[in-house]
This record gives structure tokens, sequence and C-alpha cells, in this order.
């Protein structure tokens, strides 16, 4: 009798210790069967070295599934074709994209996603597709040999330009642009003392312009004045002459002769006190605009541009 229980508790033993095994054995290959996962194809364009079955598949960094399947395209042997179990409640969307990505300096490579705006529909399969199809981008290192093979077709361009300057003529110009500035160079040089020179009489002619200018303000309110006083003289004269004429119109035949001697002279004095003062007048608005007539007469020439 005892060896029949201890027969059978080693019997539960071992039936219970297999089906523990199993049960870890399947969790394992199979993972949590609670969570659902939802499959989708990535098709690349480049090498997937590193990348491996079970790799990790992430989304904005967080573990959302695995590599189930690495494969070439049927239709097109150029591309890679990746089948990836990614979790139901991932917001995998239609612009969605996913690139390989390269885990620290290990090498190991992992399928990132990432994209997705809110505004987008989730993304489906189309018709004749058997999964929905993730689009692709180019990852760090495909960017990285894109732009190094640009940049070597740039400096190959470059130093074909650099040889074909460099031919006969190229470095006959060369020579000449270099012996032409040395010319000028030297030309500048020797003529430092004269350049300097003018540099100083140009200063020099600036200040005397700035001090004239400040001599020239109170005679331009003179002859203001000058001019008001000859406006007034002639003005003055004129009603000196009307009171004459009125006089003469009222008096005898005497006056009268008299009056037509000498108004005429006085008319023609009234006239050129007129002129000298518009003259006066005229002196003084071309000075206030442009106090170089004082020195070098109203023959000026043009400005030029930038002066």
């Amino acid at each position: 009798m005892g060896n029949r229980i201890r027969n059978a508790l080693v019997g539960m033993f071992v039936i219970i210790f297999g089906a523990a095994w199993v049960a870890v054995t399947l969790w394992l290959a199979l993972g949590d069967l609670s969570i659902q996962y939802t499959t989708y194809r990535v098709y690349l364009d480049e090498s997937v070295s590193g990348l491996y079955r079970d790799a990790p598949v992430k989304y904005r960094g967080v573990d959302v599934g695995k590599v189930t399947g690495i494969d070439l395209n049927p239709a097109v042997p150029d591309q890679v074709q990746l089948t990836l179990d990614v979790v139901s409640t991932t917001p995998i969307r239609v612009d969605t994209l996913a690139e390989l990505a390269v885990q620290g300096l290990t090498g190991i490579a992992f399928v990132d996603l990432k994209g997705g705006s809110l505004e987008s529909p989730m993304l489906v399969a189309k018709g004749g597709e058997e999964y929905p199809v993730i689009s692709s981008s180019p990852s760090f290192f495909a960017r990285l040999d894109t732009t190094s093979t640009e940049l070597i077709a740039s400096l190959n361009v470059m130093v074909n330009s650099l040889v074909k300057l460099m031919d006969a003529d190229g470095r006959k110009s060369l020579k000449e642009i270099i012996a032409n500035i040395n010319t000028i160079t030297t030309t500048v040089a020797n003529r430092k003392q004269e350049i300097d020179h003018s540099l100083v009489n140009a200063s020099r002619l600036l200040e005397n312009g700035a001090a004239a200018t400040e001599r020239l303000v109170p005679l331009l309110a003179q002859l203001d004045e000058t001019v008001q006083s000859f406006q007034v003289m002639a003005d003055r004269v004129g009603e000196a002459s009307g009171s004459l004429n009125r006089y003469v119109e009222g008096s005898g035949t005497g006056v009268q002769q008299f009056s037509q001697q000498t108004l005429p002279e006085v008319g023609a004095l009234i006239s050129e006190l007129r002129t000298l003062a518009d003259s006066l007048k005229g002196v003084s608005e071309k000075l206030e605009d442009d106090p170089r007539v004082l020195l070098y007469g109203t023959d000026l020439e043009a400005p030029g541009p930038g002066e």
C-alpha cells in the first residue's frame, strides 16, 4: 500500500512538473497569449545587416512587437521584406514610418516606428495586400552613405575643375593676375606719401568748408537785412514820387515843367533800387542753397553718385 502511494505521488509530481515545463516553453516561444498582435509588412531598399528574427520593434522608444520574418520581396528582389507582429493597440497610422535603427555601439539592429499624426487614419491592408504595409524611410547609415557619395562626387568635380584650371593657359592667366596684383600693391606703396598728403588736404578742405559755412551764417543774415532795407527804401521813394505827382498835378505850369524833367530820373532811380534789391535777394538765396558759390562761383558741376 505504501509503495502505491509513493508511486502515485511521484507520478503526480512528474505530471505537474511536465505541465509547468510545457507552459513555460510555450510562454517563452509564443509570449503572453493574452496580448493581441497585428501583423504588418515593411519593404526596405537597403541592407538589413544586424537585424535578426525576434528583433524588437519600437514605437517612439517603447517595445511594441518583434520581427517575425526577414525575406526578399518576391516581386522586387532588390527589396527586403520584413514581417512585424505589433501590439494591436499601437496606433499605426497611414503616415507612420518604419526605419532601421542600430542600438548603441553593439550593432544590433531593430525596427523603429515613428511619425503618425492624430489626423491621419489608421493603417489597413489595401486590395491585394496580405498585411497592411508600413512605409519605410532611409536609416541614418543609408542617409550618411548617400550624403558621402554626393560629397565625393562634388569633390571629384572640384578636383577636375582645378586640374583644368591649372593647365598651361590657366597657369599663364594665374601668373598674370598675380603680377597685376603685385604691380598694384607696388604702385600704392610707392605713392604712399602722395596718398597721405591728399588725405590731409581733403581733411583740411573739409575743415575750411565747415569754418567758412559758420562764418557765412552772419553774412547771410546781414545780407537779408540789407535787402529788406533796400526794399523799404524803394517803397518810401515810390510813396514820395506818388505824393510829388499829386502835388505837381495841383500846381502851376512852372512846377509841371520842372516835374517833366525831374520825375523820369526819380522813376529810373526807383527802378534801379528795386533791381538792386532783387539781385541781392537772389545772391542770398543762392548762398543759402549752396555756400560753395561764394568760393567757386555759379558754374558748379553736379555731384556724382555717392558724392
